[in-house]
């Protein structure tokens, strides 16, 4: 069985170079999100069609009951996060993948960063998902799988936190015009 999330629709009253900024602040570390460890950049790329796509490999402390966390015998969980950069379009999307538990559990998350269709200094936030387990765990499939909903949820929340505690007043950098380092680190 697949557990699957989606989040409603929702509108950040900042730019989209503002959140992003927020966003690519977390890396490699930030205090306000103590749950990722260290994060690098293992490859870059410039698309044909002008985009830009960077891999980025993250540790994260897993966020998990003793009982699962002693289950698959892991502390810590990598992830590989792909992230696509319109900057014509003033899009991003990044889609994460789960590289600990591959042979285990199937997860990917998709969050889409988009200039709000009303108002261009708004920035549209959508994120689904969903995880799968490939293995047995002695019953507790359906368990584990509805686990990561709320997990997805509480990374949101942090998220929200930090982009609102962002100075309203302060421009943002915009993504036009940002180099690769300060995008991507």
């Amino acid at each position: 069985m697949v557990a699957t999330h989606s989040f409603e629709p929702y509108t950040y009253e900042c730019s989209v170079e503002m959140y992003l900024d927020v966003y690519w602040s977390r890396f490699p570390q930030h205090p306000l999100f103590p749950y990722i460890l260290d994060s690098e950049v293992i490859e870059k790329k410039q698309n044909p069609d002008g985009t830009e796509t960077v891999f980025r490999r993250t540790k994260l402390d897993v966020d998990a009951p003793g009982w699962l966390k002693s289950l698959f015998g892991l502390q810590y969980s990598y992830f590989i996060e792909e992230a696509t950069i319109d900057r014509a379009n003033r899009k991003v999307t990044i889609k994460t993948i789960n590289e600990t538990l591959n042979t285990k559990a199937k997860m990917e998350d998709i969050t889409v960063y988009t200039v709000h269709p009303e108002n261009p200094n708004w920035c549209c936030f959508t994120q689904t998902g969903n995880v799968e387990l490939l293995v047995s765990a002695l019953g507790f499939q359906k368990k584990i799988e509805k686990f990561k909903c709320p997990a997805s949820a509480s990374a949101v929340s942090s998220a929200d936190a930090s982009a609102a505690d962002q100075p309203k007043e302060e421009e943002p950098q915009q993504i036009v015009n940002l180099p690769n380092e300060q995008l991507m680190i």
